[in-house]
Order: structure tokens, then C-alpha cells, then sequence
């Protein structure tokens, strides 16, 4: 394998989806020959004419991987911080992008936000390939329907290890993943590369933000809007009108912030930011339940949604008066008590809170207040309002915005596992010495007996497979339900009119 052939390869594909500059292509292969300890320029006949058409640098990364571990240039376990820094060298400077961004995008308002995402799939920041492996289903109900995905790439992650971040010194550079600092970083054992990620700075309410891709897409144009500072989520009035001046200045994005709070918030607790992008979620096509009489706020249209948790739609052309509603709701929200369904606002620390979410049709905004509350007991130590412990099998992480809004995010190891199920189902084998051979499974042993008991000649593995999609469909379903801090129920509506009555609008 000749390293200075793949060396013109990565030329040439940077010539067409990198911007590469002729004149800054001969700085780069001499950058690229003492990076690979190569003397000479390729001197064979190669058509180079596939490469510069192809859209993504998968197939070049490859042969470069390849290309060493053969010679051992570099340590293994560091071949693919370097395959990062190389796509990251070869990708325009972050200061160029943000100008080529704002040029793009104060002509359309979609126009700098695909350059940037085309250029990070080129660079294989967002590695198209590899989400493209993830699985995705829609499953519907008579009202509503969920988007369930099991992402192959996202590591699972366990609600106390989260709640301890938001508490954890800062000893590390960067201080976490979304620190600006991470722009050009090289990574490190336990923080990934980031030489190939790129950001737009802006102005939310008045101070420093930045917005980037996620370099994990679990939807069209996924972004995430991170505050300049390394500060803790919180959510307040500073925050919805932060929120609103995003979507004023990317009306064809929705965008929301996880919660402040462990158990109902996000993976990150301790860096400030928002998530959004151009998909339109399953909670945005929900009817209203209630559309409530408001006086307060004459300019303003609000409504209880016919959802699996507790959300409310707020409506108008008006800011200023959508903010006000949005900030009294969350105020009274956050004060509010209602033993006799276990919501109890404040214990030694806060428990009530809410996931906002805004988004715009023309010059109408829409704000969503999904209402949240965190507390533990004796039953339920893992949260109340939290996925219950029997179905933790499935999904065990908080349920932040994402999932909120109707968008599973299911851990990579149910791929493997659905199919194991679905093959018990059709064989129908003692279970015996199962569980000794497959010690993984054991978290779902309760489950594979329920579905072997009402399911006992399954035939085909078709049937079994939406035997065991349905079960995960419902369970999701049902988690959201957990979620609901009013249940839909006529106990917990009963008590929803009495919050609502609360609210005095």
C-alpha cells in the first residue's frame, strides 16, 4: 500500500467537498508526507476522478487506517485521534467557516446552516456511515405516534453518574464536551478529538453562545447551542428568552434546553446549552386536551396537550406577552404542591422544573412547557416521574428533551438483543442453563417469560419480531406515561383542572 497514492486521494477528495485551496494543497501534502514519513510526491498513473466525486472519506479513511497499522508509524490505540486531525487540518479554518456561514446564511435561512452541516459530514465529524447503521421505526396509536431509534454509537449512561457531574471539580481541559475550548482539541483516552469540529459564535440574550452540530444526528440537522462559559443548566426567564432569540435567528429549527435537575434533565448538566434542528418532532403534531381560557395574556393562545406527559402549548406573534405567559406557567409550576399524586415542588432541594421548547411557524411562535419533577422514594428510588424499574431493560437514562418530545433514543446493545429474544420465541427452549450462557440477558428475563407465556407458537421470525417491537413500542409508551407528573387517567386529569384552576389565567 503506497501512503503517497492515499496522500493524493485525500487531495483530491478535499479539492471537492473541503474547499481545499490549489494553493494550500501544496502546503498539505508536504504537511501530509512528514506526518506519514513520506519522501516523494506518487509518481504512478492513477485516475484520481473517483475522489474527487465521492461524498464521503470513508473509503480513503480506511485504506489510511490500514495503511497504519502496517507501517506503525503511530501507536494504535492513536490512529484514530490522528485519522481526526487530518480531516480537521484539511477542513477550512474555523474563522473562514463562520464567515462563509453568516454570508450563506443572511441571504437564506437555511443556506449557511446545510454548509455547515455538509462540511462536517465531509469531514467526518458527523459520521454519516456509521449513523446510518442505527435503526429507526415510527410506531403509531390511535392519538399519537413515537420515533424510536436504537443508536449504535452513544455509549449508555446511568442517572447517578450524571446527577455526580453537576457537582464534579473542574480539574480537566476541556472542562467537559461542550466546552468552546474542545474546538481544535486532540482529544485524550477518555475525551474524543475534535480537530475537525467547527462552530458559529452568536448572541442569545445578550451574551456569548456558539452553535455546532452533534456529531451523533439522532435526527435532521441536529445542533446543539452551547453558552460560551462553563456554567450549570438552569432554567429561568434569561433562559426562554434566550431560546426565543435562537429561533429568531434559525426559524426553520426548533430548539429546547434539558432540565436543570438530575433524574429529569439531560446527560450534561454542568454546561449551559440548548438542543434542536430541522426535524419536526412527534409532540409537535399532538391536539390540544383543554384549550384553556387565558385573560392575563390577551395576546396569547394556550393549550393542554393530548400527549403521553404533561405538556403545555403556548401561541403568539406577540414576545413579549409568550414570554411573560411561559415565565408565570413555569413559576407557579415550580411552586406547586399536590401531595396526593406525590408532586411535592421542594424538599431540601428544588423537584419541580420543566423542559421548554420553542419553534416557529411564519411569525407565530410556539412554546412548549413539558412540566417535570424529580423526587425519589422507597418505591421508586431511581424517580417518581422517571422510567419505573421494570422497564429498565429498556431504557434506564433520564428522559431529557429528545425523548420528551417523543424520540427514543434506545442503547446499542437491544440490536443484539431484540434478535436474541426473537429466536427464544421461535425455538421455545427451556430456559434452564439460558441465563448461565448469556449473563446479559438476565436483565430481561422477566420479560422474555411474559412474551414466551402469552406468545407459545411463534412460528416465523417475522411474527417474533413484531411480536418483540410491539413490546418495546409499548413500553416506551408507557415510560412516557411514568413521565407524566399528571397521569391520563381521570384521577390524574382531576387533578390537572385543579392545577390549571391553580394557574388562574
Amino acid at each position: 500500500m503506497d501512503g503517497s497514492l492515499i496522500v493524493e486521494k485525500l487531495l483530491a477528495y478535499a479539492r471537492n467537498n473541503l474547499y481545499l485551496n490549489p494553493l494550500d494543497e501544496i502546503y498539505y501534502r508536504n504537511f501530509l508526507f512528514k506526518k506519514l514519513n513520506i519522501s516523494r510526491p506518487f509518481d504512478g498513473k492513477f485516475d484520481l476522478k473517483k475522489y474527487e466525486k465521492i461524498l464521503l472519506p470513508d473509503e480513503i479513511l480506511d485504506e489510511l487506517r490500514e495503511y497504519l497499522k502496517k507501517s506503525q508509524l503511530i501507536e494504535e490505540r492513536k490512529i484514530e485521534h490522528f485519522l481526526v486531525e487530518i480531516m480537521g487540518m484539511l477542513s477550512e479554518l474555523p474563522s473562514r467557516v463562520v464567515e462563509k456561514f453568516w454570508l450563506l446564511q443572511n441571504k437564506d435561512n437555511e443556506a449557511g446552516l446545510n454548509y455547515l452541516y455538509d462540511l462536517e459530514v465531509a469531514n467526518n465529524y458527523i459520521q454519516k456511515t456509521a449513523v446510518s447503521k442505527n435503526l429507526h421505526w415510527i410506531s403509531k396509536d390511535e392519538k399519537n405516534f413515537l420515533e424510536i431509534t436504537i443508536n449504535l454509537s452513544k455509549p449508555e449512561k446511568n442517572n447517578k453518574d450524571i446527577a455526580k457531574l453537576k457537582f464534579t471539580k473542574d480539574v480537566k481541559y476541556p472542562k467537559c464536551l461542550l466546552c468552546i475550548e474542545n474546538l481544535g482539541y486532540q482529544g485524550r483516552n477518555d475525551h474524543p478529538a475534535r480537530e475537525n469540529l467547527r462552530i458559529i459564535p452568536m448572541r442569545l440574550n445578550g451574551e456569548e453562545w456558539f452553535l455546532q452540530y452533534s456529531p451523533y444526528v439522532y435526527y435532521d440537522h441536529h445542533c446543539i447551542a452551547v453558552k460560551n462559559s462553563h456554567e450549570p443548566m438552569k432554567i429561568n426567564r434569561d433562559i426562554f428568552n434566550a431560546l426565543v432569540d435562537f429561533i429568531d435567528l434559525f426559524p426553520t429549527f426548533f430548539i429546547g434546553s434539558n432540565t436543570e435537575l438530575p433524574i429529569v434533565g439531560g446527560s450534561i448538566l454542568n454546561h449551559e446549552h440548548f438542543q434542536g434542528g430541522r426535524h419536526k418532532m412527534p409532540l409537535m403534531f399532538a391536539k390540544a386536551r383543554y384549550v384553556l381560557e387565558v385573560k392575563k395574556f390577551f395576546d396569547v393562545k394556550v393549550s393542554y396537550l393530548d400527549w403521553y406527559n404533561s405538556c403545555f402549548e403556548i401561541r403568539s406573534k406577540n414576545r413579549v406577552q409568550l414570554l411573560d405567559c411561559v415565565n408565570y406557567i413555569f413559576n407557579k409550576w415550580r411552586e406547586y404542591d399536590d401531595e396526593q399524586i406525590s408532586i411535592i415542588h421542594r424538599s431540601d432541594e428544588q423537584h419541580s422544573t420543566i423542559t421548554p421548547i420553542v419553534r416557529k411557524i411564519d411569525d407565530e411562535y410556539i412554546f412548549y412547557i413539558i412540566l417535570r419533577n424529580n423526587r425519589t422514594d422507597e418505591d421508586h428510588p431511581d424517580g417518581i416521574f422517571h422510567a419505573h424499574k421494570e422497564y429498565h431493560n429498556i431504557k434506564s437514562e433520564g428522559i431529557g428533551l429528545i425523548e420528551a418530545m417523543g424520540l427514543f433514543i434506545l442503547p446499542a446493545r437491544l440490536k443484539r438483543q431484540m434478535k436474541e429474544i426473537e429466536n427464544l420465541l421461535v425455538k421455545n427452549d427451556d430456559l434452564k442453563n439460558y441465563y448461565q450462557e448469556h449473563p446479559d440477558m438476565v436483565i430481561h428475563s422477566f420479560m422474555i417469560d411474559d412474551l414466551i407465556r402469552k406468545n407459545p407458537c411463534v412460528k416465523h421470525e417475522s411474527v417474533a419480531r413484531g411480536i418483540v417491537t410491539n413490546h418495546i413500542n409499548d413500553i416506551c409508551r408507557a415510560i412516557l406515561e411514568n413521565t407524566a407528573v399528571f397521569k391520563n387517567d381521570e384521577e390524574g386529569q382531576a387533578h390537572l383542572k385543579m392545577f390549571i384552576k391553580h394557574l388562574m389565567l
